[in-house]
């Protein structure tokens, strides 16, 4: 079972987008699998234009969304991005946002993976969370 971040769900719906070819092979790719967005990646979706195509791609994936997220989800992205803010005064990291923990820490609560573009952030604030590619 995996979790999608937003910017593979994004990039496979705009053939403009450097990553488009990536993103719909990826998808194609974990097609076997059941496939899940978490309520940070959902709201982020709503937020943009378009949203009956969004959610017509989501349904024709049989992409779900997943959305309990209890009090200990809110609280591991709470500790996981005060950590990384830390490491970040420290070192050149970019700066990220506090979806993106929540995100990584609903994967993990759920024992999802996590699909994203963006692996390094959540294998740095989540070691123990699978992440792909």
């Amino acid at each position: 079972m995996i979790s999608l971040d937003t910017n593979i769900i994004l990039a496979a719906l705009d053939p403009q987008d450097a990553q488009h070819e990536k993103a719909v092979s990826l998808l194609d790719e974990l097609s076997r699998e059941i496939l899940f967005i978490s309520p940070p990646v959902y709201a982020e979706l709503r937020a943009g234009q378009g949203w009956s195509l969004i959610g017509a791609f989501l349904e024709g994936l049989g992409i779900r969304l997943r959305s309990e997220m209890p009090l200990p989800v809110w609280e591991l992205a709470g500790e996981r991005f005060g950590l990384y803010a830390q490491k970040r005064r420290k070192t050149s990291l970019p700066r990220r946002i506090l979806a993106d923990f929540l995100v990584g820490s609903h994967a993990l609560y759920h024992g999802l993976s996590l699909a994203t573009f963006d692996p390094g952030s959540y294998r740095l604030a989540f070691p123990e969370l699978e992440v792909v590619p």
